[in-house]
């Protein structure tokens, strides 16, 4: 895929930059951590302003590498024994299991650091980029905020799980969605409109997981087909 290969590249190449002077470790792992992946959520944003020209491409790949920066900085974390405790990602070692909890802990910390520095960075307006630094942050505290009532909470029935995954998983396919209504110059109502549907997307994507991965939830089938539909749909009805 042409897309995924030049945001590949796109991705080292920054790493390698905004890197340069870290230890050499913290520098591995952060490479290390950054491998492997579908990046679904970087093509998405990227495939959503496909037709944007008012801002350059390059301003909007940064956009996308901070999207997955953070996401793979949760990654990371949820990961570690304290939390999911798993020993695979991607085919390979989790970070920790490589670097060992620590280093993993601020590889985690740098991923996350690294995001709002090259944001901080792309050239388009401040008032732009304040906004979608708010999104950001709002999007990274919702998903901090799940992961904190998943590993917390026993989810008892459907309200607590879509709850749940929609800080954890969906809040971040959200900010994907509201930012590029955002670039897109689209009216107040419409952002809304596409801000509700990636919002679907991302409980979708979760549900999806979770029944490939045999969670053992009665209600997973019917939620499927819930936001499926409200996909379909494409905006909330009035």
């Amino acid at each position: 895929m042409k897309e995924k290969r030049e945001f590949e590249k796109f991705l080292k190449e920054e790493l390698k930059r905004y890197t340069k002077n870290y230890p050499k470790e913290l520098k591995k792992g952060i490479f290390y951590a950054m491998t492997g992946g579908k990046r679904i959520r970087p093509l998405l944003f990227l495939s959503l302003l496909n037709k944007k020209k008012k801002i350059k491409k390059r301003e909007l790949m940064k956009i996308a590498l901070v999207i997955e920066l953070i996401h793979n900085f949760s990654l990371v974390h949820d990961d570690l024994p304290a939390i999911d405790n798993d020993d695979y990602r991607r085919g390979k070692l989790t970070t920790h299991k490589v670097f060992g909890e620590g280093k993993a802990i601020l590889i985690g910390d740098a991923l996350f650091s690294l995001a709002f520095q090259i944001l901080s960075d792309i050239k388009i307006k401040n008032s732009l980029k304040i906004k979608i630094l708010k999104i950001i942050t709002k999007a990274t505290s919702d998903l901090v905020w799940g992961e904190f009532e998943d590993i917390t909470k026993k989810i008892r029935n459907k309200n607590e799980y879509e709850r749940i995954i929609k800080k954890k998983t969906a809040s971040l396919f959200k900010a994907i969605y509201q930012i590029a209504g955002l670039l897109l110059n689209l009216k107040k109502r419409e952002i809304e409109k596409y801000t509700f549907c990636g919002e679907n997307y991302g409980m979708l994507f979760q549900i999806e997981d979770d029944i490939k991965d045999k969670e053992k939830l009665p209600f997973l089938s019917k939620l499927k087909e819930k936001y499926k539909k409200l996909l379909e749909d494409g905006f909330r009805k009035d």
